[in-house]
């Protein structure tokens, strides 16, 4: 499991423009895992954008398997 501080997540989110969305992504099947990997807000580029023109910065991703 991945952790960070609430400090480090603080000081990386006060970085970020205002107008930006937050996600957790998540890809696979089936959930074995308790915890989703959390990160420090990383660029990402949705599929399908429903906020045009906002910046997107995804701060955790679950990987789900059979």
């Amino acid at each position: 499991m991945t952790t960070i501080t609430v400090a480090q997540m603080i000081e990386a989110l006060s970085a970020l423009p205002a107008d930006a969305r937050l996600v957790v992504t998540e890809s696979g099947y089936y959930s074995y895992g308790e915890f989703a990997e959390i990160m420090l807000p990383e660029v990402y580029t949705p599929e399908n954008d429903l906020t045009p023109g906002a910046p997107v910065y995804r701060i955790g991703h679950s990987h789900q398997s059979y």
